[in-house]
């Protein structure tokens, strides 16, 4: 009895440090998206909050999936129309992400994904490109910069993976996803789904980008 009341005990504070750690990047996130938190500071904290996530992940078996799947349910990378600017973009921009610089962030080139289709006719499910923690997400605010949006965080080589632009989100903070699991959906536009996704990893200190198409199917 007294054992298993102490799992129990442990399970339970394992639980609480896990969301703490969670909702410490969510709330790190949301502020530094509002522009509210010096570069140096939001440095300090990204470092710490990154060592807290990977730490409390470690025990949660998300690993990396060898193949990513597209984050556009239905289609795959020969579908992206503007794949040579973002390759162009993202071989620019590689070591200076403006991760740091609130919502300048959020207008970097090599995050919008053009998916040209002639059957865009209803919104599309947006998915889970690879396993992973919702560690952040923005809903109701499809007037903002970034609209609706989802971090995911993979403790493999500390990637994460953001979605923007959603019409919905499906998720929440915490949640653990797998590869391919309905995160939200996405609006279609006249040619086809836009779609603000990037894969940031995050070492020496800094975020970098990760060339996510030559390991999608």
């Amino acid at each position: 009895m007294k054992k298993n009341f102490f799992v129990l005990c442990l399970m339970f504070v394992c639980s609480v440090v896990f969301a703490d750690a969670v909702k410490d990047w969510a709330d790190f996130e949301a502020q530094l998206r509002k522009g509210g938190m010096a570069a140096v500071e939001a440095e300090f904290y990204a470092k710490k909050l990154t060592q807290s996530l990977a730490d409390f992940a470690a025990d949660k078996n998300i690993s990396e999936d060898a193949v990513w799947v597209f984050p556009i349910k239905g289609y795959s990378v020969k579908d992206v129309s503007n794949i040579k600017k973002l390759y162009r973009a993202m071989a620019e921009s590689a070591s200076d992400t403006k991760f740091f610089d609130g919502e300048q962030f959020l207008g970097q080139q090599y995050l919008n994904i053009e998916v040209s289709t002639k059957n865009a006719a209803s919104p599309a499910d947006i998915v889970a490109v690879n396993n992973a923690i919702v560690v952040y997400t923005k809903k109701g605010a499809l007037n903002s910069v970034s609209g609706n949006c989802v971090w995911l965080y993979n403790p493999a080589q500390n990637f994460y993976i953001y979605y923007g632009y959603l019409r919905d989100v499906d998720v929440n903070i915490g949640d653990i996803v797998k590869t391919g699991d309905k995160i939200g959906a996405i609006r279609p536009s006249k040619k086809g789904y836009n779609l603000k996704f990037a894969v940031l990893t995050y070492g020496d200190e800094k975020f970098g980008l990760y060339p996510y198409f030559e390991d999608m199917q």
